[in-house]
């Protein structure tokens, strides 16, 4: 029998505080852990996710840095406001948060989505971002028909979820996200499930599906401007949209790197997280290129 694995697994022994906090009106769920002195990072969940999707990542996280990661707006147990989520919305509620905890600056770990609102955000704020680590790299736009067809089959599965919850169409959902069947694990989908069976998630969805019309994507000369040390992970078994936005992020950002990880698709901090925490550990503490297992250069030899 393989090893029993629950989100509660990874966090059991993690000394961390669960918290709701009012930013800007939006009650906004948080989960902090580390020393309160240690350099801060903050980290940033996909579409219509939860902080959940880090419990592989938050104890050793912890044993570094001052951690925090929240369900962004509309998502999780954070409030629903009625209205679209663009990415100027998540970013706005994101910057209000750091400003509410008094957070100045940040490391951030993103993934897709998380990604693309830390990188807005060190672009309209640059002094709030220090570090950008992006996991299946979204905010940008590379191939237009094949963003289109990203696009139709997230809003059809989250969709179909939120409209007739059950354990297989959530299921589902995070299957999509796993490269191996086993890392579904049934904690993953139970989270999920029971989020998602809320009245107010139902009413939600659409304004979550929203920001995937392509608004507030950040252009190629946006990405040149940004001058922070930014590592993209490349999931090099599945070849799709955020394989190829991975590789041409850390060729556009001047300090742009990239990381080939192998048996994992979409969460690659889940299913090689062991490998992802050594090298985003060791990357957001500012180990030098060549210091950091399979991280390169775009174009190095």
């Amino acid at each position: 029998m393989s090893e029993y694995r629950s989100i509660w697994n990874y966090l059991f022994d993690v000394p961390h505080r669960l918290a709701w906090i009012d930013v800007d009106g939006v009650s906004t769920r948080y989960l902090e852990a580390g020393s309160p002195d240690a350099p801060k990072l903050i980290l940033l969940h996909g579409t219509a996710g939860s902080f959940e999707n880090f419990c592989a990542n938050i104890g050793p996280y912890a044993l570094h840095f001052h951690v925090f990661a929240l369900d962004m707006i509309g998502c999780g147990l954070t409030d629903k406001p009625d209205y679209p989520y663009t990415a100027k919305i998540y970013e706005a509620h994101l910057s209000a948060f750091m400003d509410r905890l008094g957070i100045r600056s940040a490391g951030f770990v993103g993934v897709s989505l998380g990604s693309w609102i830390a990188s807005r955000l060190a672009l309209d704020e640059p002094e709030k971002v220090e570090r950008i680590v992006a996991i299946s790299p979204a905010g940008i736009i590379l191939d237009r028909q094949a963003h289109d067809a990203f696009v139709a089959a997230l809003k059809a599965r989250r969709s179909g979820a939120v409209d007739e919850p059950s354990w297989d169409s959530i299921h589902g959902v995070i299957r999509d996200l796993m490269l191996d069947e086993k890392d579904v694990i049934p904690d993953l989908v139970a989270v999920r499930l029971a989020l998602y069976r809320r009245p107010e998630m139902r009413r939600a969805m659409p304004h979550l599906l929203h920001m995937t019309n392509g608004e507030f994507v950040l252009e190629e000369a946006d990405w040149r401007s940004l001058t922070i040390p930014y590592l993209t992970v490349a999931a090099v078994d599945v070849d799709n949209k955020f394989l190829k936005s991975a590789y041409r992020i850390a060729e556009l950002t001047p300090q742009g790197q990239v990381i080939e990880m192998h048996g994992c698709d979409h969460w690659a901090q889940f299913e090689q997280a062991d490998a992802f925490n050594r090298a985003s550990i060791a990357f957001l503490k500012g180990a030098a290129i060549g210091d950091i297992p399979g991280v390169v250069r775009p174009g190095a030899s």
